[in-house]
């Protein structure tokens, strides 16, 4: 274990941000580079082409990059930065990256778009063989600086895939045909490689000389870039090819056109009866998703390697169980060809990647083995388990894994109550015959009922907060558009500094409130608009001075509809009293002529128009009376100057993701229930039904100060693109 001292913690830290700015820096000069390699390998090969079409088609090409290369440049770097910013955050790396088809996507497409999609795999091996020496080193010095113990490859934000990544966003975003874009992100792919070896080099050797000694990689440690599921042995039979042609068959057999939803087989083939099928095609729950140009690539060979791969799990199951009996062997006499042998290993690469998430709680990883078996025999009657996410026991399967995220360990406050009807209700598909979705739809329903009866308080709460969420968000757009006239208005420059931030927060709030409340249908409900003109002339002592009897008419009347109107919202007596001590002084001043007249005395409320505006057209609007606060759990943050309106978190903070989140020093798990209309306010619900709510600015200064991460929430999505990945994978490493 290495021990890093204080100091060297923080001189570390510094070097390591002092890294990923150069890096940042250094973007737009490497993509450049990228560019002029590209457009030197189009004019080479326009030279050497033999086809007048095919050298047009390079020219072409070769322009269309002059043209897109400043916004090339630009969107590679913003990628680059955006992706240093995800991983500083320690936000959960997904298994896809950008370019590469989740696995919802494969059936949908055709032979164009798999070969691209392999193409892009190679093209991410590619980068990462060349810089992998130099990569190895880079690794264990990043992680020193870090303060870790041991390598962690998905820490280092400067790893290939992250490069790769931002090139190929940065492309998709260039108008051009994807037959174009895909040439660049191939001839780009080796300047990159070359250009990170290099890079990387440099970097190890400044890194070593300012004293940065590389920790050592712990044994067995993975070399593979991370995803959100660890590494898992790989099936090589598994090509992305077969893949694709496995998912595209199981989603045309019964798919309702024009419909994404899942639609019960009417005649589901019970697995008994699977061996005394005709042997022209396999069961019939297959029979007709099998094209005869596929009967030839169903070889002994993969057959076999599939059957060995099953054969090794039910040792370690057996094992595992005491030396019990598994089932696989059964399902494995019960598969008739390769799209069946196919289907069963996909269905065990998921449960692996899932049993091995981190995301996951032991007891959970443990109750989702437990269905394998459930799963495999599913796999052989019911192939829309593959190609619909509202398949009963994908469904099933997303509720155990997405709901249990609530829970930080196994002795969480209500993990026990969680897990007892999980295992009542797993146990009999475990154990019993799968002959349809019928009985992952029946288990679902009566976990989703054991839940949800006690969720019944959760709910009502969040229907309380929504409630006041909504009328403070309608006050506050309706405040600021009030702002905005009086910002507007001529005599709003010569107005003090204080009494304009009052005017555009408290009595902005309590003028929209009054408005959204009438029943009379007044124009100006208490006449606290009306209010506004007495309110800036009163607070200027230079006119205010010059009739000081119309001010001490005003004033009785002023006080009272002032007190009226900030009861109206619950303003905190605190600040009221305050604000009412710093008007009277305001008006003191204009009633004494002689200390006006001091024009040596600096005014410390003199106007500053320009800042007022800039504060409050900035500003965070989602003011909430005290009430509103208390139902919704409203947490009132002060938000730093530097956080800007724009939203840090991008489109990754979407209902029903769950979150860990830092308040008062203690971390905590909870999910997204609501967002407001325009997004402004976001209420929070944890797994014991607490509930918390933050404006939108005030989550991004959570997360780019490292105090909100976004927890994927999809475990078992990630788990089928994670089996996506490895098919890609292995089209780039095997010969089929």
């Amino acid at each position: 274990m290495q021990v890093t001292e204080p100091e060297d913690a923080q001189r570390y830290a510094l070097l390591y941000q002092a890294t990923i700015d150069h890096a940042v820096s250094g973007a737009p000069d490497l993509m450049a580079r990228l560019v002029v390699h590209t457009r030197a390998a189009l004019r080479d090969m326009e030279g050497r082409a033999h086809d007048r079409r095919e050298a047009e088609r390079l020219t072409g090409s070769r322009r269309q990059l002059n043209q897109c290369e400043a916004d090339v440049i630009a969107r590679f770097s913003e990628e680059l930065k955006a992706a240093f910013a995800r991983i500083a955050s320690r936000e959960q790396t997904l298994a896809v990256g950008a370019g590469q088809p989740h696995f919802a996507q494969i059936a949908g497409m055709d032979a164009a778009q798999v070969e691209q999609s392999v193409e892009n795999a190679r093209v991410r091996h590619a980068v990462q063989i060349a810089a992998d020496q130099a990569l190895a080193e880079l690794n264990a010095l990043i992680c020193t600086m870090l303060g870790l113990e041991q390598v962690q490859l998905d820490r280092n934000p400067l790893r290939p895939a992250v490069y790769v990544d931002a090139v190929t966003s940065a492309l998709s975003q260039m108008p051009v045909p994807a037959l174009v874009r895909q040439g660049w992100i191939s001839l780009m792919s080796g300047a990159l490689g070359q250009e990170l070896d290099v890079y990387y080099r440099q970097l190890c050797t400044d890194l070593r000389d300012r004293g940065v000694a590389a920790i050592k990689s712990a044994s067995g440690a993975a070399a593979a870039d991370p995803s959100a599921v660890a590494p898992l042995p790989e099936r090589k039979a598994v090509t992305f090819e077969r893949l694709q042609a496995l998912l595209g068959r199981a989603s045309a057999r019964n798919a309702l056109p024009g419909s994404n939803e899942y639609q019960a087989s009417t005649e589901p083939v019970p697995l008994e009866a699977s061996d005394t099928l005709a042997q022209d095609g396999g069961p019939i729950g297959f029979r007709a998703t099998v094209p005869a140009a596929f009967e030839v690539a169903r070889d002994m060979n993969q057959l076999e390697q599939i059957a060995q791969r099953l054969e090794e799990r039910d040792e370690v199951g057996a094992a595992a169980q005491g030396g019990q009996t598994s089932r696989r062997e059964q399902l494995r006499q019960a598969a008739h060809g390769l799209d069946q042998a196919l289907a069963l290993e996909v269905v065990a690469m998921m449960v692996d990647n899932i049993r091995h998430d981190p995301r996951l709680l032991p007891p959970v990883q443990d109750l989702v083995a437990q269905l394998e078996p459930a799963l495999l025999r599913l796999a052989l009657v019911d192939p829309q388990f593959f190609s619909h996410k509202q398949h009963p026991a994908r469904r099933l399967l997303h509720e155990i894994t997405h709901r249990s995220i609530a829970f930080e360990s196994p002795d969480s406050r209500g993990f026990s109550g969680f897990m007892d009807p999980l295992h009542e209700a797993v146990t009999p598909l475990a154990d019993g015959d799968i002959t349809s979705a019928m009985p992952f739809d029946q288990a679902l329903a009566r976990l989703v009922l054991a839940w949800d009866e006690p969720a019944g308080r959760e709910k009502r709460q969040i229907a309380k907060a929504v409630l006041a969420l909504q009328l403070a968000e309608q006050r506050a757009a309706l405040a600021q558009t009030m702002v905005r006239d009086v910002l507007q208005r001529p005599e709003a420059v010569q107005v003090p500094s204080a009494m304009l931030d009052f005017i555009c927060g408290p009595w902005a709030q309590v003028v929209a409130h009054a408005r959204i409340t009438d029943t009379t249908g007044a124009d100006d409900p208490g006449h606290f608009a009306g209010l506004i003109d007495a309110l800036m002339w009163s607070a200027q002592p230079a006119l205010t001075q010059q009739d000081p009897s119309a001010l001490r008419q005003m004033v009785p009347d002023l006080l009272h509809k002032l007190h009226l109107g900030l009861a109206s919202i619950g303003y905190p007596a605190e600040q009221a009293a305050s604000f009412f001590l710093a008007l009277e002084q305001q008006h003191q001043r204009g009633l004494d002529a002689q200390e006006f007249a001091d024009t040596d005395r600096v005014d410390p409320d003199a106007p500053d128009f320009t800042a007022s505006v800039a504060r409050w057209t900035e500003a965070d609007s989602s003011w909430l009376a005290p009430a509103e606060a208390r139902a919704s759990g409203f947490i009132d943050m002060l938000i730093e100057e530097e956080v800007k309106p724009g939203d840090a978190l991008g489109g990754r903070l979407v209902v029903g993701a769950w979150v860990a989140l830092m308040v008062d020093g203690s971390w905590s798990r909870t999910r997204l229930a609501w967002t407001s209309a325009n997004g402004s306010l976001l209420l929070f619900s944890d797994a014991l039904g607490f509930i918390q709510s933050l404006s939108r600015r005030a989550c991004g200064q959570l997360f780019a100060n490292g105090h909100l991460r976004v927890i994927t929430s999809d475990p078992v999505e990630d788990a089928l693109d994670a089996v996506a990945q490895t098919a890609l994978k292995n089209s780039v490493d095997v010969e089929v």
